[in-house]
């Protein structure tokens, strides 16, 4: 009969332990710092994932709320034509953002970007593209977005590395991550992150990481297009050169709402993280970079 009862009360204990830890995982808060709200129509994912696009704009959102809910991404920072909506549908989970520069649209004029973030109807610059328009970062007619920027305290996540090629004016050479050198020089009180870390950019990115402490970096859709083993050892090589404390979770969710599903999965499943250096990269860095309150940090944990 002792026997008998204290077999019984092992399994409950390694039971409840389990399902204390299988819980603490789903409410790990997630921050991702790089959400599409868009649809640009049906359609599948190039590659072999497969992902199907949502049947309309409704679906898209529903889908894409699902699983924000579902990985418990408590804040995400939202572009493009249905950012606004999105906010609206939940302003505690969304931040939206204002692109400026967008291949498929006019730039926004500097004097529309003051107005909005004077009345705060957009809390991020980005995603900022003008890899795509065939600018390098560096060139002078970039000067007034970046200054706008730091004029108003403004996060500016700029797209650098790889991207979407069939634009006539994108290059891969201009997303080079070195060419972030002068205008960091230009505008020390910057908060700028890259998105994309630079990928595959690894020697200027680290570079740039290790000489400008206010420069991030996130690791959206690298982090679910490329093979998983090659978005490991990107991120593995980051984290060894220092930068653990500067990477931030992004999903760059466009019109598949599944990825959010990949991206997140294929941080959890690098072995080489710590739990602790994943809860970072999940969440306490862009915490940080993005200045939440320490009551919206302890609400979210």
């Amino acid at each position: 009969m002792n026997n008998l009862r204290l077999l019984v009360l092992l399994v409950f204990s390694v039971s409840t332990g389990y399902a204390q830890n299988k819980g603490s995982v789903k409410k790990q808060p997630i921050i991702d710092m790089h959400l599409h709200a868009l649809w640009w129509g049906q359609g599948e994912m190039i590659g072999a994932l497969g992902l199907k696009a949502p049947k309309d704009v409704a679906a898209m959102r529903d889908s894409t709320f699902y699983y924000l809910r579902k990985y418990n991404i408590v804040k995400a920072v939202a572009d493009d034509a249905f950012a606004l909506d999105y906010f609206r549908l939940d302003p505690q989970r969304i931040i939206p953002a204002r692109q400026g520069i967008n291949p498929l649209l006019s730039p926004d004029p500097i004097d529309s970007l003051r107005k909005w973030f004077k009345a705060g109807t957009y809390k991020v610059l980005g995603e900022f593209m003008p890899q795509y328009v065939g600018y390098r970062a560096d060139d002078p007619q970039l000067d007034p977005y970046f200054a706008v920027a730091e004029e108003f305290n403004i996060p500016i996540g700029i797209h650098l590395g790889i991207g979407k090629a069939g634009f006539p004016k994108y290059t891969i050479a201009n997303g080079n991550p070195i060419y972030l050198e002068s205008v960091l020089i230009k505008h020390p009180k910057l908060r700028l992150y890259v998105m994309h870390a630079g990928y595959p950019f690894m020697s200027e990115m680290i570079a740039i990481l290790s000489t400008y402490p206010n420069v991030y970096v996130d690791i959206a859709v690298i982090n679910w297009v490329l093979p998983k083993k090659e978005f490991h050892y990107y991120l593995q090589r980051l984290v060894e050169a220092g930068f653990g404390d500067r990477i931030m979770y992004g999903s760059d969710e466009m019109m598949w709402p599944q990825s959010i599903n990949i991206s997140v999965e294929n941080v959890r499943s690098a072995s080489f993280l710590t739990e602790s250096q994943k809860e970072d990269i999940f969440y306490n860095n862009a915490a940080r970079f993005l200045r939440l309150s320490e009551g919206e940090m302890k609400a979210h944990k």
